[in-house]
């Protein structure tokens, strides 16, 4: 009776204990590394959290942002070519011809005084360039008042040129008969279109 006894409480103390050491067993397995997914706990910091801030979109999501427009430097607007041109247009208005005797290339007295006032004005601006044309009264034939125009011209060119006005940038031509200032038929007329005629290009 006593040995039963005794095996019952060893019976008894053994299972106790291995109640004990199983519940041991299961708490270490429901905390073991391959079920740490099941245990609650605290949640991972994020990478704002951790000064990296936000994490940047792949390649292929990224949206292209349009390019400036280069800055294109803006220019005054210069006042430079309408002054040359006007300057050149009073030029041209203050030029005065010059006026040949019948039948003569010959520069006379007051066709110096002229193209002395006409060197002048020419040597007091730059950029332009003068052709003088020659000019004759309606008798004689064509061919001869187109080498008299001619001569006319080169005359009033040469004075120029002695009065220091680059002749390199004058330019000469005869008309003849051709283009005649007046159209009547008397001296008056005739003394008009025996000319040296000076215009600006």
């Amino acid at each position: 009776m006593k040995m039963s006894q005794n095996t019952c409480l060893v019976s008894l103390y053994l299972s106790v204990a291995v109640t004990v050491l199983l519940a041991g067993c299961s708490k270490n397995l429901s905390t073991s590394a391959g079920d740490q997914t099941l245990v609650p706990g605290p949640s991972a910091p994020s990478r704002e959290e951790m000064g990296f801030g936000k994490p940047e979109a792949p390649p292929e999501a990224r949206v292209a942002e349009p390019e400036a427009p280069p800055l294109v430097a803006r220019q005054a607007p210069t006042e430079a070519a309408p002054a040359a041109t006007d300057r050149l247009a009073e030029l041209a208005s203050k030029l005065a011809d010059v006026f040949f005797d019948y039948d003569r290339a010959a520069i006379r007295n007051d066709g110096k005084a002229t193209l002395e006032r006409d060197a002048s004005l020419l040597k007091s601006e730059n950029g332009w360039k003068l052709l003088i044309s020659g000019h004759c009264d309606e008798r004689g034939t064509l061919a001869y008042n187109l080498v008299l125009g001619e001569r006319r011209a080169q005359a009033a060119m040469r004075y120029l040129g002695d009065l220091g006005v680059p002749t390199a940038q004058i330019q000469v031509t005869s008309y003849g008969k051709e283009k005649p200032f007046c159209t009547e038929h008397n001296k008056d007329c005739w003394q008009k279109n025996r000319r040296a005629h000076l215009a600006l290009q």
